[in-house]
C-alpha cells in the first residue's frame, strides 16, 4: 500500500508528463501493432499522423496533422529519446509551470512548431516530440529573463545552451527537421509569458502576457494561411 501510495503521489505531482508520455508510447506501440517492422515506412507513418503538407492542403480538414506528429516517432531511437527526455526533463519544467501550464507548452508548442514545418518546408513527411520538448526548453530558459529571478536565470542559461547546442547537432543530420525544432523553441519563448507560473506570474505584466499571446496566435494564423496560397 506503501508503494502504490508513493506512485499515486508521484502521478499527480507530474500528472501531465505522465498522461503525455503514455499518449506517445501508446501511439508507438500501436504503430507497430497495426504494421510491425513496416511502421516506420513512410507510407505508414503518414497513416498514422505524421506531417505532410501536400495532404492538408488538399484536404484542408486534414489540419488536425498539425497535432498528431508529437505522438508518432520515426524509430526505436527516435521514439526512446523523446520519451525519456520527456520523462526525465519534463518533470522538472513540470514541476515549476505547474500541470496545467506545462501541459499547454507542450501542446501549443509543438503545434508551433509543425506549423513552421508545414510553412517553410510544405513537402517534407515529419513526426515526432521534438517540437514540443524544444518548446518546453525554451519556456524554462525565457522564464529567467521574464522574471528576473537569479536561479531561474542560471537554470535559463543551461536551458539556453541546451537548445543551442541541439539546434547545431541537428545542422549535420540530414533527417532530422531543424525547422520544426526551431519552430517549437520559439513557441515555448511566446507562450513562457502567458503561461507562467502562478508563483511568478505577478513578475509578469498583464499586457506582455497578451502581448506575446497575441504574437503567437497572429504569427501561426498567418504562417498557416501563407502556406496555403504557397
Amino acid at each position: 500500500m506503501k508503494n502504490f501510495n508513493s506512485y499515486r503521489q508521484e502521478f499527480n505531482k507530474y500528472r501531465a508528463t505522465y498522461i503525455l508520455a503514455a499518449l506517445t508510447l501508446g501511439v508507438w506501440l500501436s504503430q507497430f501493432l497495426a504494421n510491425g517492422a513496416q511502421a516506420v515506412k513512410p507510407i505508414n507513418l503518414f497513416r498514422f499522423g505524421a506531417l505532410f503538407g501536400p495532404d492538408i492542403i488538399y484536404n484542408p480538414t486534414h489540419l488536425w496533422r498539425l497535432v498528431t506528429p508529437i505522438f508518432v516517432h520515426i524509430g526505436w531511437e527516435h521514439f526512446l529519446l523523446n520519451f525519456f527526455t520527456l520523462i526525465f526533463i519534463g518533470r522538472q519544467i513540470e514541476g515549476i509551470f505547474g500541470s496545467q501550464r506545462f501541459f499547454a507548452i507542450y501542446l501549443f508548442a509543438g503545434i508551433y512548431g509543425n506549423i513552421a514545418s508545414f510553412f517553410f518546408e510544405p513537402y517534407s513527411l515529419s513526426a515526432g516530440a521534438s517540437t514540443s520538448l524544444f518548446g518546453i526548453f525554451s519556456a524554462m530558459a525565457m522564464l529567467g529573463y521574464l522574471t528576473k529571478n537569479p536561479s531561474f536565470q542560471v537554470v535559463g542559461k543551461q536551458f539556453a545552451v541546451l537548445i543551442f547546442a541541439n539546434l547545431v547537432i541537428n545542422l549535420f543530420q540530414t533527417d532530422v527537421g531543424i525547422t520544426g525544432h526551431i519552430g517549437g523553441a520559439l513557441g515555448g519563448i511566446l507562450l513562457a509569458a502567458p503561461f507562467s507560473p502562478k508563483l511568478f506570474a505577478h513578475k509578469i505584466s498583464r499586457s506582455k502576457k497578451i502581448s506575446f499571446l497575441a504574437i503567437f496566435i497572429v504569427s501561426a494564423v498567418w504562417m498557416i494561411v501563407m502556406a496555403f496560397k504557397g
